[in-house]
């Protein structure tokens, strides 16, 4: 219990210094895998009874975490087109802790986790919790509102063409919002190229029922 809990204080303080930052992606995903992962461990070692269950988990389980990439197709866009998207993953993240705990708890009842699976099969939940339930909460911003729908002006700080790594360009632009100064926007090349000197355009913007503005449509001033 000891290594788990030094490795959850470990990863908080990693990622307290980490996840405000888009560009520390590389490390805030990784380090937060491994504080679910210490955390389920730390509390199935302390709800666990001396007795073991009547069933054994005669399988592994890894498969679980397909459900999480599968959802990463339908929630991809919604993300990019989401203000303060970044933000909200964040939020979602957090709050699948409670959702892997939970499903591992469960688990633990009616199967007996300690296999030579274990490791693999904690860390599936872990994973698929960390990719689902963002994917979902964006999913249900988007497409849950009390909105119809309202028209910004929004000035652009700067604007960027980077290549593809399977040929052509992603066509970004950063503009100010609540929750980043610089907040990317992945917009089409003819609404790129038809921008004006004054760098500004019109959002079509609806607030989902997570409380987050979600962009659905594009237009120029």
């Amino acid at each position: 219990m000891t290594k788990n809990i030094f490795l959850i204080a470990l990863c908080g303080i990693v990622l307290s210094c980490t996840i405000h930052e888009f560009g520390y992606l590389f490390m805030s995903i990784p380090t937060f895998i491994i504080l679910s992962y210490n955390l389920v461990e730390l509390i199935l070692k302390i709800t666990s009874k001396a007795k073991e269950p009547n069933r054994e988990l005669s399988k592994n389980f890894q498969g679980i975490i397909f459900i999480g990439i599968i959802s990463i197709f339908f929630a991809k866009s919604s993300f990019e087109d989401t203000i303060g998207g970044y933000n909200l993953f964040w939020k979602l993240v957090f709050l699948s802790l409670f959702f892997t705990i939970l499903v591992a708890v469960i688990l633990s009842r009616y199967f007996n986790l300690n296999t030579e699976f274990r490791f693999y099969n904690v860390l599936a939940i872990c994973i698929c919790s960390f990719l689902f339930i963002p994917n979902v909460g964006i999913i249900i911003n988007k497409h849950i509102s009390n909105e119809t729908g309202r028209k910004q002006n929004i000035i652009i700080n700067y604007k960027t063409i980077t290549k593809k790594t399977k040929g052509g360009y992603n066509y970004f632009l950063f503009i100010k919002t609540p929750y980043d100064s610089n907040e990317r926007l992945d917009v089409e090349k003819e609404l790129y190229e038809g921008i004006k000197d004054d760098n500004e355009i019109v959002l079509t913007l609806r607030k989902g029922i997570l409380g987050y503005d979600y962009i659905t449509k594009f237009d120029l001033k």
